[in-house]
């Protein structure tokens, strides 16, 4: 197994919560339930399916493939006959992207099509022990990207100006970020304590809510077959089942971001254990309004393959935008779906 995939699963090990894994990540445990709200409980039922093609609803936007060229992202041998693409990739408001481009030491620039437009690499300073210790990119609306560090025993976060130069800014603890609000980081820490953090000095703080575009507040728990969703004036728990297996208990992880509008999107994978040697991935992605409807479940490919390296999120959403993508690391090339 290689250096990086053994740090990646450590990391993970450490730095899992509850609200969103990787699609690779172990199942996420269970946690307490959202905080007690005043406002009456509606409670819904989510019908999740087997991952499927994504429907014509979704315009592929992307698909860098890997190789040696500098155009193209680079791939890690893992050991077992494994080899791993980038550690996933964010768009900035200017409507750019940046990778994590692991494998080449290097934060790797391309245009909203998938055009190589360069590259920032690494000085030797920002590596450790020659190798890429950085994972989860997040895009803020000032136009910098912030990474999270993978490095044992020093958390920081590594970013990448609009300008294009590079700062580490130590953290006192690990913080496994799961949403932006443009301005400042949101997550959890190494306690599971809901918190946010400063990109710019570090400074970490406890919250009671996260916080997507234009501040709006919000907060997402999940459990053994169900979901709970709070936002002022709507406290949902979205009962999760799964089509064709009745009856059995879905465990669910999921992702989440917030578009200008407010709609909140949230993507679930989930898998039902049908024997301790049979279990089934199911999943889906629903949005929720500022007022509380619910969408209707959409359909959503396999989330994962055996070159994702697991450490980033599938779903994203540009800061100003309103259309939600999804990102694949597959084992061809890096594939990226925007939502008409």
């Amino acid at each position: 197994m290689s250096y990086r995939l053994v740090v990646a699963a450590l990391t993970t090990a450490v730095l899992t919560a509850p609200l969103a894994v990787p699609a690779m990540a172990a199942p996420v445990p269970k946690e307490p339930a959202a905080r007690p709200s005043a406002t009456p409980l509606v409670t819904k039922t989510i019908t999740l399916k087997a991952p499927s093609a994504l429907n014509t609803t979704w315009n592929r936007i992307q698909k860098i493939r890997y190789g040696a060229a500098a155009s193209k992202l680079g791939t890690s041998p893992a050991g077992e006959g494994l080899t791993l693409g980038p550690s996933y990739g964010v768009q900035v408001p200017n409507k750019t992207w940046w990778y994590a481009d692991a494998a080449k030491l290097r934060l790797a620039h391309y245009s909203d099509s998938g055009t190589y437009l360069g590259q920032v690499k690494l000085p030797s300073k920002y590596l450790h022990l020659g190798y890429f210790q950085w994972q989860n990119p997040v895009a803020l609306k000032d136009g910098s990207v912030v990474l999270t560090s993978t490095t044992i025993d020093s958390p920081a976060l590594l970013r990448l100006s609009a300008s294009g130069k590079l700062s580490r800014i130590k953290l006192s603890r690990f913080v496994n970020t799961h949403t932006t609000d443009g301005t400042y980081l949101y997550g959890f820490d190494d306690a599971g304590k809901k918190v946010r953090v400063a990109p710019l000095t570090g400074k970490i703080t406890a919250v009671t809510w996260f916080r997507g575009q234009g501040g709006r507040k919000f907060q997402l728990s999940v459990a053994s077959g169900y979901l709970r969703v709070l936002r002022p004036g709507v406290n949902l728990r979205l009962n999760l089942e799964a089509y064709g297996l009745a009856g059995e208990t879905v465990h669910p992880s999921v992702q989440a971001v917030m578009g200008a509008d407010g709609r909140l999107w949230v993507l679930i994978i989930g898998f039902v254990e049908i024997t301790p040697e049979n279990s089934r991935t199911v999943v889906g992605l629903i949005d929720v309004s500022a007022s509380g409807k619910v969408s209707a479940v959409r359909r959503v490919r396999d989330a994962s393959s055996p070159a994702d390296p697991g450490d980033g999120h599938n779903l994203g959403i540009r800061h100003g935008g309103i259309h939600p993508t999804m990102m694949f690391i597959d084992t061809d090339a890096v594939r990226v779906y925007r939502k008409k």
